[in-house]
């Protein structure tokens, strides 16, 4: 698995590619991932007990620890064929995919490519008159790298819908969802000291966002909703889980407008502490601009909490609304602000769009996910 940022953050896809890898390897297939060196992680080692082989890297400035690894095609080459590999299953199309390729080229190796990436997510903080070309120079390049595949992945109807036609005509490629450990994420009671850790009230009416603060999450839109939601209901506190530059600024933003003392931002929390803050949420709430999935939606469902979702063009999390909570005008903190008002208002209706979440969430059972990846594998082979 090519995965350039492998533990030097939490984002979705290495969340996701952790994962996959874990229960790949519970069912007894060698795993090994590519990634790239940081300062946390800077010689070859084992991660989350996958062996990780890293290579020589330079950071991306405003990516929260992303690195771009350099190996070269003899590196690789080794490696293939030291660890006797079968499938190089691209699931960054970074750097080193591009190495990755050449070298399961070179050594007859079948390879599958995983869509994980829009332009949204990469060029948002760029001047708007470069975004158009710069997205398209990105397509342009995700189409040479998923024509080298034999097999394309999607996480949702949406992404293929959208990227489809990067690759060659007659390609093989299947929709499987990131899923999501039920067994993890599930309905369970908050201890003391999760309220006293975060100094958060546990009488308030929790409020819920989880994700990178970065500009196509949309961030902004929740805190500026949040005027408007405690002049009726002052009992209200968001909590805000994730890390990313932005959070200087949207520290000052909830400054100016008077709400810090309603806001928290938890900061990177463990996985423990993740589930934790989905349980104590009332509502989740992601105002993302684009979302090839929301593994957090997921999550959220899980737990059994109603959801409030941007319903943005380019985002795939707003079809997991489906009697389980509300879509609001993308970028509309006066429309978002009345959908948790009412969800506010209503215990009842909270906890029946709750029941509904935990009742959808059990359709994205990871282990379906991972059986429908390993076939594909076979396939190809």
């Amino acid at each position: 698995m090519i995965c350039d940022p492998m533990g030097s953050n939490k984002s979705g896809v290495v969340v996701s590619t952790l994962r996959f890898a874990k229960l790949l390897k519970e069912k007894g297939h060698h795993v090994i991932f590519i990634a790239a060196r940081s300062e946390e992680h800077k010689e070859h080692s084992f991660h989350n007990g996958i062996k990780t082989y890293r290579f020589r890297s330079i950071p991306i400035p405003k990516s929260d620890g992303w690195n771009l690894a350099f190996p070269t095609i003899r590196e690789l080459v080794d490696i293939f064929k030291e660890e006797e590999i079968n499938v190089v299953h691209i699931i960054l199309p970074m750097s080193a995919s591009i190495m990755a390729i050449k070298a399961a080229r070179r050594l007859g190796i079948k390879i599958v490519a995983h869509s994980h990436s829009q332009p949204e997510n990469l060029f948002m903080n760029m001047p708007k008159i470069i975004q158009p070309v710069l997205g398209n120079l990105w397509n342009k390049y995700l189409a040479w790298t998923y024509n080298k595949a034999e097999y394309l992945i999607y996480p949702t109807e949406m992404a293929r819908n959208l990227l489809e036609k990067l690759g060659k005509e007659g390609q093989k490629s299947q929709v499987i969802s990131n899923g999501i450990d039920i067994d993890e994420f599930k309905p369970k009671p908050i201890n003391d000291d999760f309220y006293r850790k975060f100094n958060i009230g546990e009488d308030k009416i929790k409020l819920l966002f989880v994700g990178r603060l970065f500009p196509e999450k949309s961030i902004d839109t929740l805190i500026r909703a949040m005027p408007y939601i405690i002049t009726n209901y002052p009992n209200t506190h968001l909590m805000i889980v994730g890390g990313g530059y932005l959070r200087p600024k949207l520290e000052k933003l909830a400054i100016d407008l008077k709400v810090d003392k309603f806001t928290t931002f938890l900061g990177l929390v463990s996985e423990e502490d993740k589930v934790l803050a989905f349980n104590a949420c009332d509502i989740f709430i992601l105002p993302s601009l684009a979302e090839l999935e929301g593994m957090v939606v997921l999550e959220a469902m899980a737990c059994g909490k109603p959801i409030i979702i941007g319903d943005a063009k380019m985002s795939a999390s707003r079809f997991f609304v489906n009697e389980n909570g509300f879509l609001f005008e993308s970028k509309n903190y006066k429309d978002l602000s009345e959908k948790i008002s009412t969800l506010i208002e209503d215990k009842e209706l909270r906890e029946k769009m709750g029941r509904k979440s935990l009742e959808d969430s059990k359709e994205y059972d990871i282990n379906k996910s991972v059986e429908k990846l390993e076939q594909i594998y076979y396939s190809v082979l």
